[in-house]
């Protein structure tokens, strides 16, 4: 199959060598508007100012954007013009708004969309997600997640947002809380805050944060971008507490406990990791729903627009408050 990688910028360059050595992409092409970025990938490879001149030019099969989150839009409107299939690194957009309009029209057009979640597809989150499924633990009670990182981010768009924590790292561990739990927040609180010291000025990068789930779960998350302790993984530290035992995920391992006792541990050092690209490409092939999809992921992306709510407004809300909220606002303008 042929691609049209759209970016190359910040995560550009490392999805277009991703896509050169995977055995189900043939060809690729890129598009990105700064010329002078040409000279980071091979000559041989077709590149291109505009979406438009690509896809007319070179007749894809599929898209791949990569653009900063502002302009995800703009180049998922062009590809469903052309009723191309689109991978779309998250989030669907920085407005929520956006992101319900733009899922409605993958589904008006009946065109695959997907987002990059790739947080669901390493390989001790998936060992965990068989676990949780296996109902090892039986029923779940409780989830505790902590993620912290000292990461300065360069990248502008970050320091524009709202809350960048939140809007741009937490939006994974939201969306894997759904993933293994397969439920949705009844209730959620939330703070977002700087701590003394921050490196940013312009945005928030500690995050606390509570939920209750439509399973009767109870979720509580940390996190914070000035670690200055312990370092997680980036996609978190992970306890599950069930009625009958207890999976963690740490420093990439995953293990079991029955009775306060280690049962079993899993390590993944060396082990590789599935690829959202994979999980894209099977899903064109076998003629299903890439998971996640763009209206599945906008489920997550609604949970984070929930918290911001909650830490703006100090107060508990249901998704749907919050999402009312942008309604009432909309039709008051």
């Amino acid at each position: 199959m042929k691609a049209v990688l759209v970016g190359l910028g910040n995560f550009g360059l490392g999805w277009y060598k991703r896509l050169r050595r995977h055995p189900g992409v043939q060809t690729v092409c890129v598009v990105e508007a700064n010329v002078q970025l040409r000279e980071t990938i091979d000559s041989e490879t077709p590149f291109y100012l505009t979406l438009e001149e690509a896809i007319i030019s070179e007749c894809p099969d599929f898209v791949i954007n990569v653009t900063p989150p502002h302009i995800h839009t703009t180049i998922n409107e062009i590809a469903f013009s052309h009723g191309l299939p689109v991978l779309c690194e998250k989030p669907i957009s920085n407005d929520i708004t956006d992101a319900q309009y733009i899922v409605n029209q993958a589904e008006l057009k009946n065109i695959p969309f997907m987002i990059s979640e790739n947080y669901r597809f390493f390989a001790p989150v998936l060992k965990a997600k068989e676990l949780l499924d296996r109902g090892v633990i039986g029923h779940l009670s409780s989830v505790h997640i902590e993620f912290d990182r000292y990461h300065v981010v360069p990248v502008p768009y970050f320091g524009r947002l709202a809350n960048g924590l939140l809007e741009d790292v937490t939006i994974h561990h939201f969306d894997m809380i759904r993933y293994f739990t397969g439920q949705e927040a009844v209730k959620v609180f939330a703070m977002n805050s700087n701590p003394p010291g921050s490196w940013t000025d312009t945005t928030t990068i500690h995050l606390s944060a509570w939920m209750e789930l439509d399973g009767g779960t109870v979720v509580d998350y940390h996190g914070n971008m000035m670690a200055k302790g312990k370092l997680t993984e980036w996609y978190g530290d992970w306890r599950f507490e069930g009625a009958e035992g207890a999976i963690a995920i740490t420093s990439n391992r995953v293990q079991l406990m029955k009775e306060g006792k280690a049962d079993e541990v899993y390590t993944f050092d060396g082990v590789g990791n599935v690829l959202s690209i994979d999980e894209f490409l099977a899903a064109l092939k076998e003629k299903r729903e890439p998971r996640p999809s763009g209206r599945e992921y906008l489920k997550s992306q609604s949970l984070v627009h929930a918290a911001a709510v909650s830490s703006r407004t100090g107060k508990m809300l249901s998704v749907e408050a919050a999402l009312r909220e942008v309604f009432l606002l909309q039709h008051e303008s």
